[in-house]
């Protein structure tokens, strides 16, 4: 996966889908709104190894996250995992997270029992397409929130953030009692559409707390380290999420 850090957007879809055995699986309208892709970011998203018996199988899966030239984001999911006759590494690909899960169980079926392929420290998939805006209130979206383990979601996202005013013991006792968490996508900073190296956006956590409350955290993630490298900062505030990118943004030259 490596030499595709030297791709364009366009040639890593290009890519994907040619080495892909199902590529009609993905949408001709997601398709369309990857050609205004302007970079692209891929995580390591699940993965299995079988040891016994042999011959040895492994299974991964990669999320591909696209940053597209109006700010927003576009995920497609890549499964890989090795031929069932010895002969190399077979690779789908998908627009969708769901059907990502089904052709996991499928292979995990086949590799030897059905449990769950073991998970990345990584940031869950945010649903790009909703409209984006300040946390809801819980009438709104009580029914959205993701009630698997939302207090160690929360040691997670502070645990990898990078900034020294990152949010601290007092946010992470609150969190403790989260009940469930959803996550939504600030439209707002990015980076210039025409500058394809730049990475820069903003993810709203929201958390909903055992006596009904919402608390929501700002993650910045950006690649203005001046070595390319992809950090996590987070913040108590929105605004101050946004002043901290358009800073960074600022001593590298850039406008957002």
């Amino acid at each position: 996966m490596g030499d595709e850090a030297h791709l364009t957007p366009a040639h890593h879809v290009q890519e994907l889908l040619a080495r892909a055995q199902n590529p009609f699986d993905v949408r001709d309208e997601v398709l369309e709104r990857l050609r205004s892709a302007v970079m692209c970011h891929v995580e390591l998203h699940g993965w299995r190894h079988r040891n016994t018996p042999q011959p040895a199988l492994r299974c991964s899966s990669f999320r591909h996250v696209f940053l597209l030239a109006d700010g927003s984001s576009l995920p497609l999911w890549e499964l890989c995992y090795d031929a069932p006759d010895a002969t190399g590494e077979l690779h789908e690909v998908y627009d969708d997270a769901e059907a990502l899960r089904r052709s996991e169980r499928r292979i995990h079926r086949r590799m030897g029992g059905s449990r769950e392929p073991d998970r990345a420290d990584a940031r869950p998939l945010t649903p790009f397409d909703r409209p984006p805006g300040a946390a809801a209130s819980r009438t709104t979206y009580t029914q959205e929130y993701a009630d698997s383990d939302s207090a160690e979601h929360a040691r997670r996202l502070l645990r990898r953030a990078e900034n020294p005013d990152r949010p601290g013991e007092e946010t992470l006792r609150l969190l403790s009692s989260a009940l469930g968490h959803h996550i939504m996508h600030v439209p707002k900073p990015r980076a210039h559409p025409g500058d394809c190296q730049v990475w820069c956006t903003v993810y709203q956590h929201a958390f909903l707390l055992a006596d009904g409350r919402e608390v929501s955290l700002y993650e910045l993630e950006h690649n203005m380290t001046g070595s390319g490298r992809l950090v996590c900062e987070v913040y108590l505030d929105e605004s101050v999420a946004d002043q901290a990118a358009h800073r960074l943004a600022r001593e590298h030259g850039l406008d957002l």
